[in-house]
């Protein structure tokens, strides 16, 4: 997640025709510094622009850039106030003594793209189309505790919540909350927005305009010069959409590129390679990688089954092997940097043996060819990756040998990112449950609420973020329960008892905690990596000169 990939990208074009002269110089001056230009690359690119439909990391970035919200998180995991003026908080009054209703303050003499002024309608809105069931939202965690949300005036907006929501302020509006603040005047004549212009040709209220997207190849992006901040230091952006990862290292040694803000850790030596004429810095993160088994295939409804997968995977060989040692071992969802991290959960040592034994418990036994066999079955099934990762591709290879040695036939059959993560009215492969089990990272935000998508009983894809399919209830309870109060210690003792219930089911497989690896020219200037959903936090002081 990279946060699953997830719609459909069409070829747009607006009419600067600067900015089209710009594009023509990436594919020419290859080898310096374009000043006031930033040239970045990934191997995904958006499925879609408008972030209410699509769960994308890489999407996340390019709404950092063109669209606002209430608050950003930055390098300390502190907010940062954008489109609200103060973070609410029982103290300061904006958080009522029942906790039921939140009362946000925006900002002044913010405008969108378009020139329109952005008020207290927009906020409105968007909430009532992030709850239209029209609209083919992912997941609508959180937002579900919205009672009403009424404008009081132009500049000031109460949130009216069914029952208290203790990440109310962490979710709505905010980087962890997924969804930035739409335009009204130019969406609500829709009675829904899965297929309306906008969702290629967006309008925000951020410091940088979409000017091109050629599907496939790259983004454009132009300075807007109604930011509220002011113009942006930069004038441009390009984003690169280059399929292959050894490519994009080859395009840092030459400069055609000036950075890239997921490099994978399988090629780490190669971007350390780069220094001195580029930064690599190595940050810890929400960011985790797994392996989820759909527990709609019978194979994994028994927890002895998932648990010798488990047993049979050597993770710190795979994290060596294939990330050079760069990631973290990990047993559960939350990283050490959470301030719900529960380190005193079940842990899985390397143990074939203990693998075969749950097997043979579980009444599967060695087949002529080794493979375990119960009732005639195999004890076969396919992991699943997005094609030309080549972390994901590396460490399928390895899980597919250390299967093999305990009995486990397991078969690779990846997917195009656009196809995995898509949703699943749109045949998502992870969405639409078309798998057995599947490999990918998933960004997490500041705050564990997430996670009630993810794993809840009521939030099964496509209506939610569970495609593994999995119903625990005592993980469900302990989610709810942590969302119900805004004591702290009390969520932190309802999430530890959602670690422990994630690491000892094994309905999802977590390998290791990312550190993230960032690659930034010399010559950019102002990037300051964060920990949160996306390190776009401070795009209009970035510079490159």
């Amino acid at each position: 997640m990279n946060r699953p990939s997830f719609l459909v990208a069409c070829t747009l074009a607006l009419l600067l025709g600067a900015c089209t002269k710009i594009g023509l110089q990436t594919s020419q001056q290859t080898s310096h510094v374009i000043p006031g230009t930033l040239r970045y690359a990934d191997i995904e690119e958006p499925i879609g622009l408008n972030p209410l439909l699509r769960l994308q990391a890489i999407g996340t970035d390019v709404d950092m850039f063109i669209f606002g919200l209430f608050f950003n998180l930055d390098d300390k995991v502190h907010y940062v106030p954008e489109l609200a003026t103060a973070v609410p908080t029982q103290h300061n009054g904006g958080i009522s003594k029942d906790g039921l209703t939140i009362t946000y303050h925006l900002r002044h003499g913010v405008k969108w793209q378009d020139g329109a002024p952005f008020t207290s309608h927009d906020v409105v809105f968007t909430v009532s189309a992030i709850l239209n069931p029209k609209n083919n939202l992912q997941s609508r965690n959180g937002w579900d505790q919205i009672k009403n949300v009424e404008a009081v005036g132009p500049y000031e907006v109460r949130f009216h919540l069914k029952r208290i929501y203790a990440p109310a302020v962490a979710s709505f509006f905010s980087e962890g909350g997924l969804y930035p603040i739409l335009p009204a005047h130019l969406l609500e004549q829709y009675p829904d927005l899965n297929r309306v212009p906008f969702n290629t040709n967006p309008v925000g209220t951020g410091p940088f305009k979409l000017v091109r997207w050629v599907h496939g190849d790259h983004l454009e992006l132009a300075a807007n010069p109604l930011y509220w901040r002011g113009p942006p230091k930069l004038q441009h952006i390009i984003f690169k959409v280059i399929p292959k990862e050894t490519t994009i290292v080859v395009q840092l040694r030459t400069h055609e590129i000036d950075a890239w803000f997921r490099a994978p850790s399988n090629l780490y030596n190669e971007v350390k390679s780069l220094e001195p004429d580029y930064r690599v810095q190595l940050e810890p993160s929400f960011v985790y990688s797994h392996m989820d088994l759909n527990l709609k295939n019978p194979l994994f409804q028994d927890v002895r089954v998932r648990r010798a997968i488990h047993y049979a995977m050597n993770m710190q060989d795979i994290i060596d092997k294939v990330t050079h040692g760069v990631q973290l071992p990990a047993d559960a969802e939350e990283p050490p940097i959470s301030w719900a991290f529960n380190p005193h959960v079940m842990h899985y040592p390397f143990d074939p043996a203990q693998a075969r034994a749950l097997l043979t418990q579980a009444g599967w036994s060695p087949g002529p060819d080794g493979i375990m066999t119960k009732d005639g079955k195999r004890l076969s099934f396919n992991i699943s990756a997005a094609a030309g990762g080549a972390t994901g591709e590396a460490t399928e290879q390895i899980v597919q040998q250390q299967l093999k040695a305990v009995g486990i036939d397991a078969k690779i059959k990846n997917y195009p990112a656009e196809l995995l993560f898509a949703p699943g009215q749109d045949g998502g492969i992870l969405q639409s449950g078309k798998y057995d089990a599947g490999f990918y990272s998933w960004v997490a935000s500041d705050d564990p609420d997430g996670e009630v998508s993810l794993y809840s009983c009521d939030q099964f894809a496509p209506s939610g973020q569970n495609d593994m399919f999995w119903c625990d209830r005592t993980l469900t309870n302990a989610l709810l329960a942590a969302r119900a109060t805004y004591d702290m210690a009390e969520r932190k003792r309802d999430y530890g008892i959602a670690q422990a219930e994630v690491a000892s089911q094994s309905a999802t497989i977590v390998m290791w905690f990312q550190r993230q690896i960032y690659v930034t020219s010399t010559h950019f200037h102002g990037y300051i990596p964060a920990p949160a959903t996306t390190s776009n936090w401070n795009t209009w002081e970035w510079s490159v000169e």
